[in-house]
């Protein structure tokens, strides 16, 4: 059951080829695609979670506020939530893959059907939008369209189901529209971008439309990185060599 309330509330870009690699040599070996509900990952309550999970469903919205308050702060903050990201994929159809902050989603910026990856740093003022209103019809007010309130019969919109990749950051006040399908592994997309295309995996990206400013490595890099898929590892497993994810992989000294 999707309980579509908020909590609170195809262009691709062309690739460039940068410098040649210089990859650290340690490499995760190549390991099959685990869901992070497969492993044993993440922190939940006993007994507790489960009955605020399924109290959730049923009490009021300023209630709601409270039980994710409260199962963020006893299962570790939303990194580590196992409860809070069942809440959201349950009742608003919004997947969180683990240690990816989960604020923007309470907080109502992510449409239904959004699914994001893991690593993924996401500012809690991020909106998303699954759609848009028509332009081309009498009027563009929701009321002759959206069957919530209670005229149309269906819902006149395509509405976007957008996938957000692994090890993604989203700076603060960032616009995606709903011509975004999809953000690539990688990509970085800086504070106050309006998106109104797909982001290729590495890509750094910025402005209003956001544009491709440059990757973050090199072709060589940016293939080897997504063929290592270091980011299906547990952080338990990437901790027993926190050096690797310290060192620039093609500069001298680490740049942000």
């Amino acid at each position: 059951m999707v309980i579509s309330a908020n909590l609170d509330g195809t262009d691709v870009y062309s690739m460039t080829q940068g410098s040649n690699s210089r990859m650290a040599k340690n490499r995760l070996d190549d390991r099959d695609h685990l869901k992070w509900l497969n492993k044993t990952e993440g922190r939940k309550v006993p007994i507790l979670g489960d009955m605020l999970f399924r109290f959730y469903r049923i009490c009021p919205r300023y209630l709601r506020k409270l039980v994710v308050r409260t199962l963020m702060r006893l299962e570790g903050g939303g990194l580590y939530s196992v409860t809070v990201r069942r809440i959201l994929h349950t009742y608003h159809d919004i997947e969180v893959g683990m240690y990816t902050g989960l604020l923007a989603a309470i907080r109502g910026g992510l449409p239904p059907g959004t699914k994001i990856g893991r690593y993924t740093s996401i500012n809690a003022s991020v909106k998303m939008f699954g759609a848009s209103h028509p332009t081309n019809t009498r009027s563009s007010h929701a009321l002759f369209y959206n069957p919530k309130f209670g005229y149309a019969k269906h819902d006149l919109l395509n509405r976007t189901r957008p996938t957000i990749g692994n090890d993604v950051f989203i700076g603060h006040n960032t616009i995606i529209t709903n011509r975004v399908a999809s953000i690539g592994d990688g990509a970085y997309i800086g504070a106050g971008s309006v998106v109104t295309k797909d982001v290729p995996p590495y890509a750094l990206v910025g402005g209003n439309p956001a544009r491709i400013i440059r990757y973050r490595f090199s072709k060589e890099t940016i293939t080897e990185l997504l063929r290592e898929r270091w980011w299906e590892a547990s952080i338990d497993e990437l901790m027993l060599d926190l050096r690797r994810f310290q060192v620039p992989l093609e500069d001298d000294e680490v740049n942000h």
